[in-house]
């Protein structure tokens, strides 16, 4: 992704309204596990690990990601996770010690609680992005559950190590520091997710171009619309068979049958986060009644939409 006219990310990266709390500066000894239950509508939780090694276990996903020194992980849909050493399987819950530091929580396993020059094993930041406006926001909706940045590149590297030394070493400010800086990172893990182009989500390919980029961000910002293929072809700047082409060539469906996947994942945000009836979640992504609704639904899902919401809480 270039810079250009067409910086698809610097146009759509305000629409999120992102604003981020610096939580916690972990310090762990080997052998701990720090579970976090689901996240509120609009809260996603981000690790950042500075040294050592380790593993969070995603239940909802069936899933362990291996974090190691440098990585950032962001949950954008509050997924409930375990944080863990490295090992076959999450130790139980571990004791923490706490403590306000005047910016964060500076929070230590037993074994380095009261010895403030111990080596951990494992050095942590960790924090929550909250997102306003969320049912406005559906490009938040397109991004995968989880997004795991490898080691980050030295852009990423110089303001982390920054951003540690606010929360390690407090000064007059630093909490607005660390806020300041984390607002930066936000933008800088959706950089780095559209660069690797991600994983298991189509739209990082559609936003990499700029002509499908157009198109995505004409979705995104009314996605309820009745659109045409002409609507969105003269979006692109492009003819309706190129802008076919071009959702192919982006491992993307076509353009409405892509509207279609946007506004059913938005439907499950709508339901599942944020309570909505199925009446109101119809009218938010497009259908001007339940049982077309529904119908949709249950042909994306296999599930009813009832259903498929009272097996997510239960979760």
């Amino acid at each position: 992704m270039n810079a250009s006219d067409d910086d698809v990310l610097s146009q759509l990266a305000p629409l999120i309204q992102v604003r981020p709390q610096v939580e916690q500066h972990c310090l762990f000894g080997p052998g701990w596990s720090a579970p976090h239950r689901r996240d509120g509508a609009g809260w996603a939780p981000f690790h950042i690990v500075l040294a050592g090694e380790a593993r969070v276990s995603l239940p909802d996903a069936g899933r362990t990601l291996t974090l190691a020194a440098g990585d950032v992980l962001l949950l954008p849909h509050g997924a409930p996770h375990t944080v863990h050493s490295p090992g076959p399987g999450a130790p139980a819950a571990t004791t923490l010690a706490s403590q306000d530091n005047g910016v964060v929580a500076v929070r230590r396993t037993s074994d380095l609680a009261g010895k403030r020059d111990a080596a951990p094993a494992l050095e942590l930041i960790c924090g929550r992005f909250a997102f306003e406006r969320v049912a406005d926001n559906p490009l938040l909706a397109l991004l995968p559950d989880a997004v795991h940045l490898k080691g980050g590149g030295r852009r990423l590297a110089r303001l982390v190590e920054t951003l540690r030394d606010e929360v390690a070493e407090p000064r007059p400010g630093g909490r607005a520091i660390a806020t300041d800086l984390a607002r930066v990172l936000f933008t800088m893990i959706l950089r780095g997710h559209l660069e690797g182009h991600g994983e298991g989500t189509e739209v990082v390919g559609l936003l990499a171009r700029p002509a499908t980029a157009r198109v995505v961000a004409a979705l995104v910002g009314d996605p309820a619309r009745a659109w045409t293929l002409d609507e969105l072809a003269d979006a692109a700047h492009l003819s309706r068979a190129s802008l076919v082409r071009a959702f192919r060539a982006a491992g993307a469906p076509a353009p409405l049958a892509f509207l279609a996947q946007v506004r059913m994942t938005l439907a499950v945000r709508h339901l599942v986060a944020e309570g909505l009836s199925l009446a109101e979640t119809a009218a938010r992504v497009g259908y001007e009644s339940e049982s077309a609704f529904s119908r949709a639904f249950k042909r994306q899902y296999n599930a009813a939409p009832g259903d498929y919401r009272d097996a997510a809480r239960a979760i």
